[in-house]
């Protein structure tokens, strides 16, 4: 919130000088009920505009890592490590052991027809594994196909940060070996 606040008053103090042009000539033709031009029209939209293109950029820049982008939004944009562990990671694997004790496991990635999808600052946190993974109950680690591959069960998981007690990200690239 104070991100948007602080670039709000940027953006105002930016546009000061247009908000004074208006209110110099063109506010006494509205105030004497004169038509006005079709392009001054355009202003209340770029005044919109604007400040939304900017914010595009920004955020694209941020998913992408971009170096320049620290100027705008600091070292670390990410307001929670959540925010910034699901930001920064696409492809990998989760075990979870759960509040009552039960182990889960999951893939972060695109499966079974689905997106992986962790929910971001300020909403609570929940996560969608797109992909079950079979796991031992009493270890959690990963139960393995006869051919070494992580076995796959069918469906998702959704699941709330509040009934966590423990959770790890298994990067895809570390766990093959690439």
């Amino acid at each position: 919130m104070l991100r948007f606040v602080g670039g709000s008053a940027i953006f105002h103090a930016l546009f000061a000088p247009v908000t004074y042009w208006v209110w110099r000539t063109v506010w006494p033709d509205l105030h004497e009920r004169e038509a006005m031009s079709l392009w001054t029209w355009l202003l209340p939209i770029a005044y919109v505009a604007v400040p939304m293109a900017a914010g595009y950029v920004v955020g694209n820049g941020v998913r992408r890592d971009a170096t320049w982008t620290k100027i705008v939004v600091g070292l670390d944009p990410a307001p929670r490590a959540w925010d910034y562990l699901f930001q920064h990671h696409i492809d990998g694997w989760i075990r979870l052991r759960m509040k009552s004790g039960v182990w889960l496991g999951g893939a972060f990635a695109n499966a079974n027809n689905h997106k992986s999808y962790a929910a971001g600052y300020p909403e609570p946190q929940d996560l969608f594994l797109a992909a079950a993974v079979a796991v031992d109950p009493d270890t959690g680690e990963f139960q393995l196909t006869s051919n070494g591959e992580v076995e796959l069960l069918p469906g998702g998981l959704l699941i709330r940060w509040e009934e966590v007690e423990y959770l790890e990200f298994i990067d895809a690239v570390e766990r093959n070996g690439d």
